[in-house]
């Protein structure tokens, strides 16, 4: 091992919740570092977003590309590569995070150190999630949205726009997809008792299905949707602090359920009554479900995609022609850059990164993707029946 690695490794870490240990990306910086600067706003600022991206082995590009295209200096920015990860492609992930001017100098990007294993069909997903929504509030509390994102995920909309659009959405609403009326298969999922070995065993081992069926819960209501979510900061501080002893009740159900990151959020939101009005059924992402060979790549499919009225596409291989398609047309992001906003103070030409100069970050200048997405919000919003649960009335 190297005597630089060697440093590297022996530097102080910063502990935060759940045994979760960032590594000290201020140490891989060697540039000349430019504050950040601060500015006084009469106005009202946007809200902040606390993203936990997440990959597997072989993903530190990707998510790097996913960092770089969903980046304001506004938000937080929480990355993870699980433990089919080597401790080198996580160390690579950091370096390229800690080379960035604008990410040293905002403070706003972390990668996680100590990985989790996981195992998609189990609980241990769940467990992730959870593991990254309590280290970005010990992070940071000053945030409003958490939102969770995989490497194959991508932004089909500028951050000056969402960040607006969000400016003028109540901060009390939560994303979430949800279904009552469970299908064969997710009926199955609630019936089975799993236990998913990646709790207690790093790597090896399979997941562990009961002989014996349990019965559907009759002291909460079931639900099931989608993994994703974009979840208001009381409900993440709810979830994780659980003044009430629901979220651990159902965190001690989920535990032997599988794929229980797909109905965990949904159950505990929509059986919480402080949460259950302020419920909106949908995630504002598309699940791309054309993730094919990029050589039998169809344009028309991409501009299916790119029309979208969504604030994220998922299931989008690495190399297919649909990301660079995205980064031309919506964000507007030159290769090896992170996206423009309002903040962005460069020059705007082919050979000059606008975002080499930084103004205020409060400052946004959002485009006609928002208006879409606006749409979007406003009709969910509205479909929303006052005074009752829209979880309880499908």
């Amino acid at each position: 091992m190297s005597l630089f690695l060697k440093q590297i490794l022996l530097f102080s870490l910063v502990p935060i919740s759940l045994i979760c240990l960032f590594l000290p990306l201020h140490h891989f910086h060697h540039h000349a570092q430019t504050p950040f600067p601060t500015f006084s706003n009469p106005f009202s600022p946007p809200p902040k977003i606390a993203y936990f991206i997440t990959g597997t082995k072989n993903d530190g590009p990707r998510i790097f590309r996913l960092l770089q295209a969903v980046y304001h200096p506004r938000n937080y920015y929480l990355l993870h590569l699980d433990q089919f990860a080597s401790n080198k492609q996580r160390l690579e992930l950091a370096l390229k995070v800690g080379s960035v001017d604008v990410f040293v100098a905002a403070e706003n990007v972390n990668v996680i150190e100590k990985a989790d294993a996981v195992n998609q069909e189990g609980s241990s997903p769940l467990g992730l999630v959870l593991h990254g929504a309590a280290a970005l509030l010990r992070w940071k509390n000053d945030w409003d949205w958490f939102v969770n994102l995989d490497a194959s995920d991508y932004p089909l909309i500028p951050q000056d726009d969402f960040l607006h659009i969000l400016s003028f959405v109540p901060r009390n609403l939560n994303f979430i997809e949800y279904s009552k009326n469970t299908s064969p298969d997710e009926h199955q999922r609630a019936v089975e008792v799993i236990v998913d070995s990646r709790l207690y065993i790093l790597l090896k081992g399979k997941m562990f299905v009961g002989d014996k069926k349990r019965e559907l819960p009759s002291a909460f209501r079931f639900f099931m949707g989608s993994q994703h979510v974009i979840l208001n900061r009381k409900f993440v501080e709810y979830t994780i602090q659980g003044w009430e002893n629901l979220p651990r009740l159902l965190l001690l159900y989920f535990s032997n359920t599988r794929s229980s990151h797909k109905g965990y959020f949904q159950t505990l939101a929509c059986n919480t009554k402080e949460f259950s009005d302020a419920v909106i059924n949908s995630n504002l992402r598309f699940i791309n479900s054309d993730n094919t060979n990029p050589s039998n790549f169809r344009a028309s499919n991409s501009d299916r995609i790119l029309r979208r009225e969504v604030a994220f596409v998922g299931n989008i291989s690495a190399d297919s022609p649909l990301l660079d398609m995205i980064d031309a047309h919506i964000l507007n992001r030159g290769r090896g850059m992170v996206s423009p906003g309002g903040w962005c103070l460069g020059s705007s030409n082919w050979f000059s990164d606008p975002c080499g100069e930084w103004g205020d970050p409060s400052v946004l200048r959002p485009g006609p993707a928002a208006k879409g997405l606006e749409k979007l919000i406003l009709k969910s919003i509205s479909d929303m029946s006052i005074g009752s649960s829209r979880c309880h009335h499908q």
